[in-house]
């Protein structure tokens, strides 16, 4: 028999703004604070110049090529500078000092909680003032014994995702294995529902932009589970630590996963989708052959992101909005009443015994002993005491559609 359930989801609206207030001291103030070491990167290195001498007192400046936000520091006695709570993002860096030619580094791609270094060497000044470097292989992360996965944005962007929701996205992660049974698509309220280098599975530790996500689960805590599901288009970033990472990250059995947004930059940016699920593009159940009609699933799932300049080079904006839209249903296999036990009270055709409860208990028949409730004959039960109500019970059922 064919039996299809359909359940309704709520509409889900879920809207997430990020606005960055570079003049507002205090608000920059706690940011750098709360954000210390949880998934903003560092450089560091040294200034020297032909000979090795370091150099000291070297301007290096290093600024946002997003945003055009930059900051300077003076290389210290040994040469070296270093630059902390940088936003994943791409930078250019840029070294000055006095009597010497200026270097510059661009392309300079910094990842979620990446430590690099980056080392200058200067030459003496001559006809050329400055050397721009715009091509050079990317940053190694030489300063944190952290193992991990960095999923960029071109995955979260270009791959399909069950439902849209990133979690999927840890699967791409070496070590990183699902739940026996449980499949990729385990996200909101769970989320965390994976196995990774061994470790108990829902216990890692979820941040998003250096805030905490996820938490114990309520009752036995031995899980934890994400409360907050950020949208797919709104992540940067995505970065799967499992292995040696900082003692800062003490709420997980094993892995973290450290999330960055988008934010605003000096241009406008966004985007529009929309996903949607109809029976007629799903595929046909083994087990629901034609002509039986296919579960009536139904999903719309629309929404839109944009980032850009309030006041260009201080202050920027960044929302996305999401509108869900599901009808649940699926098919299954279950035994029902035939038409013949249903409307006659037949049950000739099944290998079980029909025992009559209105005839007197008589002996058993042989080998059994004891007394026994004779067989309905035939296995038919009578008209006369097929209960009416108990008939109009059994007609509630679907009717059978299949035969095995």
């Amino acid at each position: 028999m064919r039996v299809r359930r359909a359940e309704w989801l709520p509409v889900c609206h879920r809207v997430c703004a990020t606005v960055l207030f570079s003049v507002v001291a205090i608000l920059g103030s706690a940011i750098s604070v709360w954000a210390q070491g949880a998934y903003r990167a560092q450089l560091r290195g040294v200034v020297s110049d032909a000979t090795g001498a370091v150099v000291a007192h070297a301007k290096v400046t290093i600024r946002d090529v997003g945003t055009n936000i930059a900051s300077s520091a003076l290389t210290d006695d040994k040469g070296s500078y270093f630059f902390t709570d940088l936003r994943p993002s791409t930078y250019a860096v840029k070294v000055e000092a006095s009597g010497f030619r200026a270097a510059e580094r661009t392309g300079v791609v910094l990842a979620v909680d990446q430590e690099s270094s980056l080392n200058f060497r200067l030459d003496i000044a001559g006809a050329s003032t400055s050397i721009v470097v715009t091509a050079a292989p990317p940053l190694l992360d030489t300063d944190n014994a952290t193992l991990g996965t960095d999923i960029t944005s071109e995955y979260v962007k270009e791959l399909p995702l069950i439902n849209r929701s990133f979690f999927g996205l840890m699967f791409l992660s070496a070590g990183v294995t699902e739940v026996a049974g449980s499949g990729t698509a385990d996200s909101y309220p769970s989320g965390t529902n994976f196995v990774s280098n061994g470790q108990r599975n829902a216990t890692a530790e979820v941040r998003l932009d250096g805030a905490l996500l996820s938490a114990p689960e309520q009752g036995e805590g031995g899980n934890s589970n994400v409360y907050y599901e950020p949208l797919v288009e709104s992540m940067q970033e995505v970065k799967v630590e499992n292995n040696s990472f900082s003692a800062e990250f003490g709420n997980n059995g094993g892995t973290v996963v450290n999330m960055a947004m988008k934010s605003g930059t000096n241009s406008f940016h966004g985007s529009g989708w929309y996903f949607l699920q109809r029976p007629q593009m799903d595929a046909r159940d083994f087990f629901n052959p034609e002509p039986n009609p296919k579960p009536d699933a139904r999903r719309d799932q629309g929404g839109f992101s944009v980032g850009g300049p309030i006041k260009k080079g201080r202050t920027f904006f960044f929302v996305d909005f999401e509108k869900v839209h599901s009808i649940s249903a699926s098919s299954y296999v279950a035994s029902v009443p035939t038409m013949a036990e249903r409307n006659n009270g037949d049950f000739s055709a099944t290998a079980n015994t029909i025992y009559d409860p209105l005839h007197p208990w008589v002996a058993c028949a042989p080998p059994a002993t004891g007394q026994c409730r004779p067989q309905v004959q035939g296995n038919v039960i009578p008209k006369t005491e097929i209960n009416p109500i108990g008939q109009a019970v059994l007609n509630l059922w679907y009717c059978p559609n299949l035969n095995f």
